[in-house]
């Protein structure tokens, strides 16, 4: 496997790309960055690129910003050495940076609901916490180690602090009494030990050791008597502390090596990621697209990526199946090198991940080696070239000639006697052409335009020039062979036109055939013209399309946001009627409550009241997000029930001891029963409010009379929302007791019942519950 990247300047889109990255580790992972040859390989990571670019179109990229290499501290944990502040605190950044870009990376998809696999590094990184807190607990926001990194430290420091205010207030003494035989009235620091400045010519009245002198030499620095024993004490504090941070780091170097696989797994990820952001990048920045993986090259409006934008001109460079061999000729610096190094350039960059500059749609060919020889490798502004560095480069790439490569020529055979050049071209084509690989080369010689005519596995091509003006208009014109133009350049410049004629009279005498080929092919070329341009007038169609498209999804997202807006209105009012419907019932049934009613005209209110709920519970929200838990109506059983899980086909639906499966059309979201708190009826001085009590007492009555009173009981305690109620019956014959429990268990307002406990009076009592 052989990838001439330096002559076809991939080594300069890769240092482009490395100003994309953000991580040493992604820039050095470019400086490595090579072709793929395996299909399923890069089928991969152009998608992963693809699905980069859209994080970046909707501005969604991750910030790498704090991570760090941590190569060098890992090793050095390795070994057991300790590590120092600056180290933990790069290591502090790349745990928080990695939690961060885990979270971002995983956030967009969800947000678009979209499956993305280049997440998949995002979901492998992992989030060391334990070390975190503990770098956390050890340093502040300032990278300074905390008071309360440990006990002994904390102890230290406060027995530091003590001692400096200790010298500091001998020395505040000593500057007092001093007074008069100080220089200034300060308290100064000289190698490392607090001192008072003194004049000299009192040095020796100050009890004291002289530290320093002035550069005059007209104060001494003393260090007072009293102050050398506390700071001797302060020295002695100042090593302990030492000892102790140097401990608590080792310690802590110790957990960094405990995490070390997973921090260098972690940058490994963060790398990958890095690298993926910096292509799409690139390719945003180029404007470039995907290339696609076929059989051949397909390059659609194709520009050099190494040439400024306002300047290239873009051309659709490509081969049919049963082509093997473009030549393409054409006059001097008219673009024929540029395309021989574009076609090279973009299947190395689509080859190794890398979006291209041409439209959407082009393809490239997995190859297995890309030799070139170009201009004896000088750019493409120096292109000279003598006959031996061709041979010597040539004779190279057919030693080493096999299938499945492209082979890119230029000027073949130049630099020579031109018979002898253009049949030692065209030796070297035909022995191409037994391999299946694809060969482009350029050239002048006429002979070689009237070869690939009568091959059928080979293409003509040119780079167009404008008669005109006399430039070159770097247009690549396919199926059409080129002129050099020297007689029209020649007879524009001045030169006289007897030698013109001359000339074109020996030329035509040589080359009759080639010239009537030409002819021929520039007709054909007209009509291929065409046809691009009918492929151009189509692509812009589906473009326009493509966008319509996407406006009128953004429109249909709008109005589906606007209609959830105007169903929660219209709930909202229906809402509100049913509750006014319901104080309606309440006021009717408190009026009701003060006179005499018959029983049916109660049943009638309490299906009117039934009927509300039912009402309000049928209202729902179409556009509902189901979730498991979820209270639904199920429309074609005129039931409720629960959502418990989504499955493939629907959801599973529990309505009591019923389970089943029902699509989210068969059913609607109904809000969770809640009890109305509606306000109270005042009372008035006529019709004062009755007070109910929560206590019911029927021992010694008859069944009869007792039911009457416990069914009255039961609808003044529904009414005044009392949440339970103690029914005593006692034991006797236990006929009041069945009555009640009967009763309890099929009146439509008792939830539930039990019997009392044995403080409430054990079996002789019955609880009733109505929530």
């Amino acid at each position: 496997m052989s990838f001439d990247t330096k002559t076809l300047e991939f080594t300069k889109i890769k240092e482009l790309l490395k100003k994309k990255a953000q991580t040493a580790a992604g820039k050095d992972r470019i400086d490595r960055l090579t072709p793929l040859t395996d299909k399923e390989a890069l089928k991969k990571t152009l998608e992963e690129t693809r699905e980069a670019y859209q994080y970046i179109a909707d501005e969604a990229e991750p910030s790498f910003f704090g991570v760090h290499d941590l190569t060098e501290a890992l090793k050095r944990t390795d070994i057991q050495g300790t590590l120092d502040a600056k180290e933990f605190i790069e290591i502090l950044d790349h745990i928080e940076a990695t939690a961060r870009i885990r979270r971002e990376t995983l956030r967009y998809p969800e947000k678009i609901d979209e499956t993305f696999s280049l997440c998949q590094y995002a979901e492998a990184l992992e989030v060391p916490e334990s070390l975190r807190n503990s770098i956390r607990n050890v340093f502040d926001d300032h990278g300074e180690i905390k008071d309360d990194a440990s006990k002994e430290l904390k102890a230290i420091r406060k027995e530091l602090n003590t001692q400096e205010r200790r010298i500091k207030d001998a020395l505040e003494t000593a500057l007092k009494r001093e007074k008069k035989k100080l220089a200034e009235d300060l308290i100064t620091i000289r190698h490392d030990r607090y001192v008072i400045p003194v004049k000299a010519g009192e040095k020796n009245s100050v009890k004291g050791t002289i530290i320093d002198y002035s550069n005059s030499g007209e104060t001494a620095y003393i260090e007072p008597a009293n102050v050398q024993s506390l700071t001797a004490k302060k020295l002695q504090l100042e090593t302990k502390e030492k000892h102790e941070i140097e401990k608590i780091l080792a310690a802590l170097s110790v957990e960094v090596a405990d995490n070390s696989d997973i921090l260098r797994q972690n940058t490994d990820l963060l790398c990958e990621l890095d690298v993926l952001f910096a292509k799409a990048d690139y390719g945003f920045e180029i404007e470039g697209s995907i290339p696609e993986i076929g059989q051949t090259i397909h390059l659609l409006k194709a520009r050099h990526p190494l040439i400024p934008k306002e300047e290239v001109v873009a051309n659709t460079i490509t081969f049919d199946d049963e082509t093997k061999m473009m030549v393409i000729t054409g006059s001097n610096t008219g673009g024929k090198t540029v395309t021989l190094k574009t076609i090279g350039l973009l299947n190395i960059m689509g080859q190794s991940g890398l979006m291209v500059p041409a439209v959407e749609g082009s393809t490239i060919r997995l190859f297995d080696a890309i030799r070139a020889d170009i201009g004896d490798e000088q750019s493409i502004e120096q292109s000279l070239s003598t006959f031996s560095s061709h041979m010597s480069r040539i004779v190279d790439i057919l030693n080493r000639y096999d299938d499945n490569q492209l082979i890119l020529l230029d000027e073949l055979g130049s630099g020579t006697d031109p018979k002898e050049g253009s049949a030692l071209a065209m030796s070297i084509l035909e022995h191409l052409a037994q391999k299946d690989s694809l060969v482009v080369a350029t050239t002048h010689y006429p002979e070689l335009k009237a070869y690939a005519y009568t091959k059928d596995f080979v293409m003509n091509a040119s780079v167009e020039f404008d008669e005109e003006t006399l430039n070159p208009t770097y247009r690549l014109l396919l199926r059409t062979p080129g002129e050099s133009h020297a007689f029209l350049i020649g007879e524009r410049l001045g030169l006289s036109k007897s030698i013109i004629e001359g000339a074109k009279k020996d030329v035509l005498t040589t080359r009759s055939e080639v010239s009537d080929l030409i002819d021929k092919l520039k007709k054909e070329s007209v009509k291929l013209d065409k046809e691009v341009q009918k492929y151009e007038t189509l692509r812009k169609e589906l473009e326009e399309e493509r966008q319509a498209v996407k406006a009128l999804k953004k429109e249909l997202q709008s109005e589906k946001a606007n209609l959830r807006e105007k169903m929660e209105v219209e709930n909202q009012k229906a809402m509100r009627q049913t509750k006014k419907k319901a104080e309606a019932l309440i006021r009717e049934l408190e009026e009701m409550k003060e006179k005499s009613f018959k029983e049916h005209e109660l049943a009638e209110k309490k299906h009117q009241t039934k009927s509300l709920q039912e009402e309000k519970d049928h209202k729902t929200d179409k556009a509902h997000d189901f979730k498991p838990g979820d209270r639904v109506y199920i429309l074609k059983f005129n039931r409720y029930g629960e959502l418990e899980k989504k499955q493939k086909d629907g959801w599973l639906v529990k309505m009591g001891a019923l389970k089943s499966v029902f699509k989210e059309d068969e059913m609607e979201y109904a809000e969770e029963q809640k009890q109305v708190d509606l306000p109270e009826k005042q009372p008035t001085q006529s019709t004062p409010k009755k007070q109910v009590s929560s206590t019911l007492d029927l021992r010694g009555e008859r069944v009869e009379s007792a039911r009457e009173r416990l069914l009255k009981y039961i609808d003044d305690c529904a009414l005044s929302k009392q949440p339970y109620a103690t029914v005593i019956h006692g034991f006797g014959t236990l006929a009041l007791r069945k009555m009640v429990k009967d009763v309890a268990s099929s009146h439509d307002l008792i939830k539930r019942h039990r019997d009392g406990e044995g403080s409430e009076g054990g079996q002789g009592v019955t609880v009733l519950y109505f929530d």
